[in-house]
C-alpha cells in the first residue's frame, strides 16, 4: 500500500506564524537565546514572575546577556510595533498596560537580566562595575580583592537589582524605549535621564548595569516630595526617550 505524503495530517510547527517570525528575526540580533513563548525553555526563563508570562499574546522570550542585546531587543520591538516586558526582579515594577478585557494592548516580548551577571573592578577608579543580575556575593568578593574590606552592605542575598538603591551609585547603565544605551552620571550622559533615574529608577527605561563605590560611606538622601512641575518634568523625559510607549 502506497500512502501519499499529501494525505498525512501536517506536523505542528511549535515557530509557526508570528510568534515564529519574531524569534527568527531575533536570533541574529542577539548573543542570549531567543525562546519560543509557552515552551519549557520560556516558563524557566519567566518563573521569576509569573504574571508575565500569564500575558496573551506573547510573542518571544529574549535572554540577554548583555545591555546591547536588550538594546537590540527593545530596538526591534519598537521598530515592530511590540512591547517589552522585563524580568528583572524589580520590587515596584509599574503593573503591565492591559486592555478593557484583560488582553495585552500590544503583542509582547520578554527580555530577562538573568545573565547580567558579570562583575568588574575597576582598582584605579576604586569603582566596581556590575550587571544587574550579579549576586551581592559576587559582588562582595569583587570588591575583596583589593584588600581593604568592602562595606558590610555589599554582603547580601539575593541579586544586584534586588538592592541597588541601599549602597551609593556612581554610574548606571540604562536603555531606553527607543532602543537607545545611555551611560549616566553626575555630569555624563542626558542631565533629565540621570535626574529622572534617580527620582523614580523602577520607572525609567531598562538598568542593566550600575558603577558602584562599595567603600562610601556616605547616605543615600532620602527622596523629597514631587511638586507639580516635577511630575511634568519627568513625564517629559519619559515620553521623549519612549515615544511609541514600547517598555510596559
Amino acid at each position: 500500500m502506497t500512502i501519499d505524503p499529501r494525505e498525512l495530517p501536517a506536523r505542528r510547527v511549535l515557530r509557526a506564524g508570528r510568534a515564529g517570525r519574531a524569534a527568527a528575526e531575533l536570533e541574529p540580533l542577539l548573543d542570549g537565546p531567543v525562546f519560543a513563548p509557552y515552551t519549557i525553555d520560556a516558563a524557566v526563563e519567566l518563573c521569576a514572575d509569573p504574571t508575565v508570562g500569564a500575558l496573551p499574546r506573547l510573542l518571544a522570550v529574549v535572554g540577554a546577556t548583555s545591555t546591547d542585546d536588550v538594546a537590540a531587543a527593545v530596538g526591534w520591538a519598537g521598530a515592530h510595533g511590540v512591547r517589552v516586558a522585563v524580568v528583572d526582579s524589580r520590587p515596584h515594577r509599574p503593573p503591565l498596560a492591559v486592555g478593557p478585557t484583560g488582553a495585552a494592548v500590544r503583542p509582547l516580548i520578554v527580555v530577562t537580566l538573568g545573565r547580567l551577571d558579570r562583575v568588574h573592578l575597576d582598582r584605579g577608579a576604586r569603582t566596581l562595575r556590575a550587571g544587574v543580575g550579579a549576586s551581592w556575593a559576587a559582588v562582595h568578593r569583587a570588591a575583596a580583592r583589593d584588600g581593604q574590606g568592602p562595606r558590610a552592605l555589599l554582603c547580601r542575598p539575593g541579586l544586584v537589582a534586588h538592592g541597588v538603591g541601599t549602597v551609593t551609585r556612581r554610574a548606571v547603565v540604562l536603555v531606553t524605549g527607543d532602543g537607545t544605551v545611555h551611560r549616566l552620571a553626575a555630569g555624563v550622559g542626558d542631565p533629565d535621564l540621570w535626574w529622572a533615574y534617580r527620582a523614580r529608577p523602577e520607572r525609567v527605561g531598562v538598568l542593566t548595569e550600575v558603577v558602584l563605590d562599595p567603600w562610601d560611606a556616605a547616605a543615600l538622601a532620602r527622596r523629597s516630595p514631587w511638586s507639580a512641575g516635577d511630575r511634568m518634568r519627568f513625564a517629559d523625559v519619559v515620553r521623549r526617550h519612549d515615544p511609541d510607549a514600547t517598555l510596559t
